[in-house]
């Protein structure tokens, strides 16, 4: 399935909903995506809503990764949520599932 990203933005939150498959051939398109909405002025939180990704591998998870370090050195919060049961299966074999996702308000609360 290939995968499109929107985006919407409310307030100072960034979310983009990814749909489709994130892997090697389509993570370049949520990367774009991912820094165009963190660099959007007034913009202090992004969150990635994994609902509608089908597949992710490893590739997808280093986007995910390399985005949650820059927003933090903006001083930015960022997370994920509504994973899927393929997707939370690899976030938790990875190690990955306690530091990437979160609920909405504890996002705000970051």
């Amino acid at each position: 399935m290939n995968l499109t990203c929107s985006v919407s933005f409310a307030d100072d939150v960034a979310t983009i909903i990814p749909v489709g498959d994130i892997d090697v051939d389509s993570t370049s398109k949520l990367r774009d995506v991912l820094q165009l909405a963190a660099v959007r002025p007034g913009i202090t939180s992004v969150m990635v809503d994994l609902g509608g990704v089908t597949f992710m591998d490893s590739s997808a998870l280093g986007v995910l990764v390399a985005a949650r370090r820059n927003a933090e050195t903006r001083g930015a919060s960022f997370g994920v949520r509504n994973p899927g049961p393929m997707v939370t299966m690899v976030l938790q074999i990875t190690g990955l599932y306690d530091d990437l996702v979160t609920e909405k308000a504890d996002l705000a609360d970051a």
